[in-house]
């Protein structure tokens, strides 16, 4: 069995950060033709027109990139007076939950965790991602994936296991275990997603999770992404150093950083918030807690664009570099405070 399919397949061209997708130099699009435009991590200025279509401004005019999102995204939605539905691949509706809390004791295996068809509504996820030198594309850790659920396989590299809590061996426990990246790859990815989750402009999103990093140092451990825009931009919890920051994985990358670093220990359970305010301009808001105490409070951006639709959590090891080992527990969603 695959998993519950909620989301169109990955668009394998990367928006904005190179100059491989280029395939064309033409006029640049008419000004109120331009949804939006800003300045990418190269320095170069991008425009997004209203019909989702990306380009790179320069002097000569502009080079078309690609196609950034497809309009009418949004259609995938139906709205009724109290909820939020969304269309599956096979046509069927299932329930939009802003608000759910995982605490995994439920589970004996990754598989017991993952939404399979409309009828398992009460499960918290319905995919999972093991980039990794022995499946590094898209294609291969779709079909490990596939595998894995039908059982006709075991993990490669990267897994995902449940496990005893390190300090309660009567509690459960997601256990992420990821290798690091081959030379050609971008990233090693060990992690589990969720993505009927609707968070828009305007609203705002809470989360919660108890983090253990029994070895090693992952990158980012929490993205909060719209994937139905190439590359699935927004937010996420990432490290610098051994402190907590947040990144936007889109645009220019904005980090914010910690005021004074708080150190984030290891070989211990971390309890880790962060509370979002969406917006793609720097109205957003954002704050940051570890074990309780509040480490970040600021205002910028943290949405992509004003049009874009936040609905996939990833956790566990969403990137990293090097070879590491991670636990989570209890996790938490709402759209409103805990």
């Amino acid at each position: 069995m695959r998993p519950f399919n909620l989301f169109p397949p990955a668009v394998l061209c990367v928006f904005i950060l190179s100059s491989s997708c280029k395939d064309n130099t033409a006029g640049c699009p008419a000004d109120t033709d331009i949804l939006t435009s800003f300045v990418s991590e190269t320095g170069d200025i991008a425009l997004v027109t209203n019909s989702g279509e990306a380009y790179l401004q320069s002097g000569d005019g502009c080079t078309f990139l690609e196609q950034y999102f497809t309009p009418g995204f949004e259609d995938i939605y139906v709205f009724t007076d109290d909820e939020i539905f969304v269309t599956t691949d096979d046509g069927s509706l299932f329930p939009v939950t802003n608000t759910f809390y995982d605490e995994v004791n439920e589970y004996t295996v990754l598989q017991d965790a993952i939404i399979l068809s409309t009828d398992d509504s009460t499960l918290h996820w319905n995919s999972f991602v093991l980039q990794s030198p022995l499946a590094p594309s898209v294609e291969d850790y779709v079909a490990l994936r596939a595998c894995l659920l039908n059982n006709t396989c075991d993990f490669l590299d990267n897994r995902i296991d449940i496990v005893s809590d390190p300090e309660n061996i009567t509690n459960k426990v997601f256990q992420f275990t990821a290798v690091p990246p081959s030379a050609n790859m971008v990233t090693s990815k060990s992690s589990i997603e969720r993505t009927f989750n609707y968070f828009v402009k305007g609203m705002n999103l809470w989360y919660e999770a108890k983090y253990y990093i029994a070895d090693g140092m992952p990158y980012s451990i929490a993205d909060f992404e719209n994937i139905y825009f190439n590359e699935s931009p927004g937010p996420r919890i990432v490290f610098n150093g051994n402190a907590l920051a947040i990144e936007n994985k889109f645009g220019d990358k904005i980090k914010y950083y910690q005021d004074t670093p708080v150190v984030f220990p290891t070989g211990e359970w971390v309890t880790v918030k962060v509370h979002f305010m969406f917006s793609e301009t720097n109205n957003g808001y954002i704050e940051l807690w570890q074990n309780g105490i509040r480490i970040m409070e600021v205002t910028g951006i943290n949405l992509p664009l004003f049009n874009s639709i936040q609905n996939s959590l990833e956790v566990g090891i969403s990137a990293t570099q090097t070879g590491c080992v991670l636990l989570v527990d209890d996790v938490r969603l709402s759209p409103v405070p805990f």
